[in-house]
């Protein structure tokens, strides 16, 4: 029996497929040497359909110079930016662990959350490598202004070794970089999204540290702080709602930490840490007052170990076969436990008293006009507000798209007061744009129209569903719920070209 074919991007042979995203694949590689040498790598290649498109090899690129800049042990060493042919790939270290996410969604399948001491000295690690991040310089010594803008649970590493890694710089925000984001772009995850951020205002490294703030808020007590049913809430809840304290949620929570998270959880920017190093110390200060000992690395290590055991024995019968040089059969799922995940914040607000003193830098909520006055200006400007989403799946996917108030009018002058008041609209306005333009645009009881199209719609609290299609791109559904006059960018997702060869089919984990 011939063995089997393992395919090579450059001096890489791949084994194993990791995940695919919207613009890119990440694949199990390894480097082979003289006299035995081979060290496995982690390599992400740009999809094939993007390769040719300039915004997107941009884009890519960008992302290889950021972290190839960042030399620091809290964050994924970047090895090689490289081509062959076509392919565009970037090679990065391999490590041996799971996101944070994935440790979290472990640990509730244990009925247990992690050590307050050590989710303060994990946070702590992690602003190390963000202040790195921020701190970062361009060749010439000037600042990059570099904003993570996706730090969340899946974007923290956390090795078996009890090392805490920060990763994916994809859409970081540099001064300097040459893919601009407009204002008014959306991008990140929605539920670690600072208030700042969900309004689409320009950003400095403080709405990193917001996001890590939600982090820890959720990791010290196991409860999802801003996550709601939907993107609109989950806003909302970020930009509106009271900022539970996690002692409202968890009654024996110490103060030295919750002072930590709610000052990081400021709205005000100015009310935060203005530095990740600040937050960090901070962090270290409440870890040694909880009790950690001298080795933290050894005491997240052994937890690691205990909570994955069987993912650990099966990566390294994974690695033992990697070492014999056969392509793996079997490779671990990328991210452990997906279908399980921590409650939200809002199965336990029927049994918290909610006290009617709201802290002075909370904004008063208003239901009816959330967003309007804050993004009327951005919108007005034709400015596109959209979502860029990373979804692990088989095929490119598509970019979720934000429902925002609609772009208004300077107000007119007040009418005169009146004894009747003004009968409520009917019909909104649905504003459909799509990246590229000039898509088929249907929805229920409205003939067909292409974008960009303006379409009046019956007011309704019940979704309907917007369907878009373009030759030369996949059909997209989208629902919306009309229930104001808003504006929708979709993003479309180029069908991947049919070439005479087939390429070269990579396992995939099973």
């Amino acid at each position: 029996m011939s063995a089997p074919t393992v395919s090579r991007i450059g001096r890489y042979e791949i084994v194993g497929l990791l995940a695919t995203g919207g613009m890119a694949e990440i694949l199990l590689g390894r480097l082979v040497g003289p006299s035995g040498f081979e060290r496995p790598v982690v390599v992400k290649r740009i999809l094939p359909h993007l390769a040719r498109v300039s915004t997107f090899v941009d884009m890519f690129v960008d992302e290889a110079r950021i972290v190839a800049g960042i030399r620091h042990p809290n964050v994924v060493a970047v090895q090689e930016l490289a081509h062959e042919g076509d392919e565009l790939f970037l090679v990065m270290e391999y490590l041996e662990g799971e996101s944070l996410g994935g440790v979290a969604r472990r640990l509730v399948t244990h009925k247990e959350t992690l050590d307050r001491a050590l989710s303060a000295f994990v946070i702590a690690e992690a602003c190390a490598g963000l202040h790195a991040a921020h701190e970062l310089k361009d060749e010439d010594g000037m600042p990059r202004d570099l904003v993570h803008r996706d730090v969340s649970p899946q974007n923290v590493f956390v090795t078996y070794g009890g090392q805490v890694k920060l990763l994916d710089f994809g859409i970081a925000k540099a001064a300097n970089r040459s893919t601009r984001t407009e204002a008014g772009q959306v991008k990140g995850k929605f539920a670690y999204m600072s208030p700042e951020q969900c309004l689409g205002k320009p950003l400095d490294r403080r709405s990193d540290i917001f996001a890590l703030g939600i982090v820890l808020w959720e990791l010290s007590t196991g409860r999802r702080l801003f996550k709601r049913g939907s993107e609109h809430l989950t806003f909302k809840a970020i930009c509106d709602e009271r900022i539970l304290k996690p002692s409202e949620v968890v009654p024996d929570y110490p103060p030295v930490l919750e002072n930590v998270v709610m000052k990081a959880l400021s709205r005000r920017r100015d009310d935060r840490y203005q530095t990740a190093q600040e937050m960090r110390r901070e962090l270290l200060s409440a870890a040694r007052q909880l009790g950690t000992t001298e080795l933290p690395e050894e005491q997240l290590s052994a937890v690691m170990h205990r909570v994955f055991a069987e993912r650990i024995e099966e990566k390294e019968d994974m690695l033992r076969r990697f070492h014999v040089g056969s392509a793996p059969t079997k490779i671990p799922v990328a991210e452990a436990d997906e279908d399980v995940d921590l409650p939200s914040v809002v199965e336990d607000l029927s049994t918290i008293h909610t006290s009617t003193d709201v802290a002075a830098s909370t904004p008063k909520p208003a239901p009816r006009r959330f967003l309007a006055p804050l993004v009327a200006a951005a919108l007005a400007a034709g400015v596109a507000v959209f979502v860029v989403g990373r979804q692990v799946s088989n095929a490119p996917a598509p970019e979720p798209a934000v429902s925002l108030p609609a772009p208004v009018a300077s107000a007119p002058p007040p009418p005169a007061a009146s004894s009747a008041a003004p009968a409520e609209a009917a019909t909104v306005v649905l504003r459909i744009e799509t990246t590229p333009s000039g898509a088929r645009v249907s929805i229920p009881g409205s003939p067909p129209t292409t974008t960009p199209a303006e379409l009046a719609v019956p007011k309704s609290g019940e979704a309907i569903t917007i369907e878009l299609t373009r030759p030369g791109y996949s059909p997209r559904k989208e629902q919306v719920v009309p229930n104001m006059s808003q504006r929708l960018v979709l993003p479309l997702t180029p069908l991947p070209r049919t070439g005479p060869a087939k390429p070269q089919e990579i396992p995939k984990f099973r």
